[in-house]
């Protein structure tokens, strides 16, 4: 068993070590980089309050494409919207986004993406450079954004963490068969724990994989992945501590802001928890 070190005075057994972040220097847009192969023209991208350009946002559909431009080096500029709230919305995601979706992405004068598993599918169909691994086989089964329900979904429920909890039990089952994948590619490519590069299965996967292990127990104490999943385990220790996710990995209190009107609910911090 693995033990996660959320801060220097709440030491909880979740079962990974958790990264630590990388400090970030002073705000400021970075000069834009010259790419030689072809991309996206006038790519903008609207992403939630909270996210902004190279900083790091809780939001893990908003961290999977950040993360996706960050390894592919697409220029691209970022809007900070709230639909809401009508907050910031440039006309394009006003004529075309009524439901306010995010992230929304406008590239090539009229092409218009809602979501990020949308905006990295067709991105990576027409600009195949730098060349990104799906991962191994059956890795398109899996979305990040069923990560992302089932914590909500078992982080909202007063059941403990058992079988009784049918919310843990669909959890359980999930992360198994993210297990039995990692078994799977094991050694092919697009296996982060083989190649240390991220495949798009990496991108979809580690940053809700990484909300849930973080701040489950702020909520809810008593989460642990469970022994079942060791490859799972080893691979959120491996991977965490990838160069590119600490860029894009949002701190604690990031994470726990983000999920406290989501679950009704007001988690008071420790000064230490950053």
């Amino acid at each position: 068993m693995f033990t996660s070190v959320c801060n220097s005075s709440n030491n909880m057994r979740t079962g990974y070590n958790r990264p630590e972040r990388r400090t970030r220097g002073k705000k400021g847009a970075p000069a834009a980089k010259k790419i030689d192969y072809p991309h996206p023209k006038g790519l903008e991208i609207c992403f939630k309050e909270g996210a902004a350009e190279n900083e790091a946002c809780a939001d893990p559909l908003t961290v999977e494409l950040q993360i996706y431009l960050e390894m592919k080096g697409f220029p691209h500029k970022v809007h900070v919207v709230d639909p809401e709230k009508g907050k910031n919305l440039p006309e394009w995601f006003r004529k075309n986004n009524w439901d306010g979706i995010l992230p929304m992405t406008k590239y090539d004068k009229d092409q218009y993406k809602l979501g990020s598993a949308e905006t990295m599918m067709a991105l990576e169909k027409k600009f195949r450079v730098p060349l990104m691994s799906n991962g191994g086989m059956g890795a398109g089964r899996f979305r990040g954004k069923t990560v992302k329900n089932l914590t909500l979904s078992l982080l909202k429920s007063v059941r403990p963490y058992d079988e009784s909890n049918p919310d843990w039990v669909d959890m359980v089952s999930e992360l198994r068969s993210l297990d039995e994948y990692l078994v799977q590619c094991h050694g092919k490519e697009g296996d982060y724990m083989k190649s240390k590069k991220f495949s798009l299965w990496d991108i979809r996967m580690l940053p809700a994989l990484y909300n849930l292990v973080t701040v489950a127990n702020y909520f809810k104490p008593g989460f642990a992945l469970p022994d079942e999943v060791p490859h799972l385990k080893s691979y959120l220790n491996h991977a965490c501590e990838d160069p590119i996710f600490k860029k894009f990995c949002p701190s604690v209190r990031k994470i726990v802001r983000y999920y406290e009107p989501k679950l009704n609910m007001r988690i008071v911090l420790p000064d230490d928890v950053v």
